[in-house]
């Protein structure tokens, strides 16, 4: 989360280096005038450095896509009702026991990012917020998660199942797999309808900050520091909104269903401001920087309390056993379109010079994937899953028993 808000700045600040005024592409563009609007020449035209970071982030979006989708069944192998309670009773347990459990993750999580964003203003104040600086402070978020995915990994259990098969070329084999659990939407209707709106939502929710931050960057004209100061706030929030809405959701035994839908509401209220104001108003909708503080801060209260009840929402619909094999469809989805999203918009700012107007793609995405979202049953879905789980177990042992027999 560290080089989140730094690398669109980055891209901006490298575009409008090499950049050259809109009006007059023989006069370089001036990065310190107030009003003079810069274009870079990209692939044989002339494009706002603000769409060229949409663009990189679609692009880096398609080949996470296919990073993911090459060792997502790796995690599948490796080297309960309880005491009588009613179902019913088991499953309302279950889905308060792991959305705390998501909460707490997310606040840690958060915790973590204002550490790597105090470093990285640190580092940016100390080289006078030059383009260097914010080198280094992507560079250091990298090496942060590293050092600490090296340490953490010894600690972590070798999850049970069997090896890869033999011979298999591991890529191959995930690419398969994960085809393979495609082939099953017919058991798992209501998990699959998920992953739908799934697909659709991750995409307009993680295009509304890269729009609100170009906006930010080119129209604001937030610095270096204040855009890290920002993203340290944003971080703040998301932890106490973490903790707020989990005790709103104990308080009024709020479904994790409900909360999602909740949390895409309020996104649906941002984003319709952002349309709708602009065409009343020049001075109000994301022009003043008050009003981009609180849009950050706005969106930070929301984004962990949306992503980590989505989260829980899989895990409640995926079948036992499976986990891994679900999550990594989950995030395939979310890889699969979030390319859309900055592209689209990109396009949108490259017709019409105004990036309000590309906020209309987020407010259709959360529309239609509230839609499908109300449509997902989670008793249905949950009843499923444990019944595709028990067929799959029968299906294993008959299997194992008749390769015994024939042995």
């Amino acid at each position: 989360m560290g080089a989140w808000l730094l690398v669109p700045l980055l891209i901006q600040d490298m575009a409008s280096k090499y950049g050259v005024e809109a009006s007059n592409h023989a006069i370089p563009c001036n990065t310190t005038a107030p009003v003079i609007r810069c274009v870079t020449p990209f692939v044989g035209t002339y494009i706002d450095p603000g769409a060229i970071s949409l663009y990189v982030s679609s692009l880096s979006s398609i080949l996470s896509f296919f990073t993911s989708l090459s060792i997502s069944a790796v995690a599948d192998h490796g080297s309960a009702q309880a005491n009588g309670e009613p179902l019913g009773v088991v499953r309302k347990v279950e889905e308060q026991v792991v959305n705390d459990m998501s909460a707490y993750s997310g606040a840690i999580a958060n915790i973590g990012s204002i550490i790597v964003h105090g470093v990285c203003i640190g580092v940016s104040l100390g080289m006078h917020e030059t383009s260097l600086s914010l080198q280094i402070a992507i560079a250091y978020t990298g090496v942060w998660w590293l050092m600490w995915i090296l340490i953490v990994a010894p600690w972590l259990d070798a999850r049970p199942g069997p090896p890869i098969p033999k011979g298999q070329n591991w890529v191959v084999y995930s690419w398969k797999k994960t085809y393979k659990t495609l082939l099953s939407f017919k058991q798992l209707p209501e998990i699959f309808k998920f992953m739908v709106a799934w697909f659709i939502l991750s995409d307009g929710i993680n295009t509304m900050p890269a729009i609100m931050f170009v906006i930010l960057y080119r129209e604001l004209s937030f610095t270096h520091v204040e855009s890290l100061i920002m993203s340290v706030l944003l971080n703040v929030m998301a932890c106490l909104g973490a903790y707020g809405f989990m005790y709103l959701r104990k308080i009024w035994s709020l479904t994790t269903k409900f909360m999602v839908i909740m949390c895409l509401g309020l996104y649906g209220i941002q984003m319709a401001y952002l349309v709708v104001v602009p065409y009343f108003t020049d001075k109000a909708g994301l022009r003043t920087i008050q009003e981009g503080w609180f849009s950050v801060l706005y969106f930070g209260i929301i984004v962990s309390t949306f992503f980590g009840s989505c989260r829980v929402m899989l895990s409640e619909l995926c079948p036992p056993g499976d986990e891994n094999e679900w999550f990594s469809l989950y995030l395939l989805a979310d890889k699969g379109s979030s390319w859309m999203g900055p592209f689209i918009t990109g396009a949108i700012f490259s017709l019409t010079g105004d990036y309000r107007r590309a906020c209309w793609f987020p407010l259709v995405m959360i529309i239609v994937g509230v839609l499908m979202l109300s449509r997902v049953d989670m008793n249905k879905g949950k009843d499923q899953a444990r019944n595709f789980a028990k067929a799959k177990e029968q299906h294993q042992s008959a299997t194992a028993s008749a390769t015994l027999h024939t042995t």
